[in-house]
């Protein structure tokens, strides 16, 4: 398995590469009003407005520290009819290289249905990493409202 991994609060998380569209530098965001704190904004890439889930508030309470380290990964995200829609996601420590000797993620055994987000665990690097699904970042509600004009 190829691996993209980032940090929040000093914990190693990873996203399967084939998850991932590009990696770009952390630009400023248009703000969104009456959307959970974890979306920090949007932005235009390529034509697209694409909205942002800050991973660290997510997964953490605690916002993203705007570092050297810090990106933007685009990921592809299924929309509300299916259809794969790029969803921002802000991250620490983004790996300058990929780790191709990640171990697949195994489950956890632990159900976190408040973190249906969080999957499995594996290892990069010789460290623990755990697993972000991509398709269970957003509640459907929330979905609808960020990727509306589907």
């Amino acid at each position: 398995m190829i691996a993209l991994t980032f940090e929040v609060a000093a914990e190693r998380y990873g996203l399967d590469l084939s998850q991932v569209v590009e990696v770009v530098p952390a630009v400023r965001l248009r703000r969104l009003e009456g959307v959970p704190d974890y979306v920090a904004g949007l932005f235009r890439f390529r034509g697209a407005h694409v909205p942002v889930i800050d991973l660290s508030l997510l997964i953490s309470g605690r916002p993203t520290v705007p570092r050297f380290s810090t990106r933007v990964v685009l990921v592809r995200h299924p929309g509300p009819s299916g259809v794969g829609r790029l969803l921002g996601l802000l991250a620490e420590h983004v790996a300058n290289g990929l780790d191709d000797s990640a171990a697949a993620p195994v489950p956890t055994g632990v159900a976190a249905p408040e973190a249906p987000y969080l999957g499995g665990l594996g290892t990069s690097d010789g460290r623990t990493v755990q697993y972000v699904r991509v398709e269970e970042l957003l509640p459907g509600s929330l979905r609808e409202r960020l990727f509306a004009e589907e």
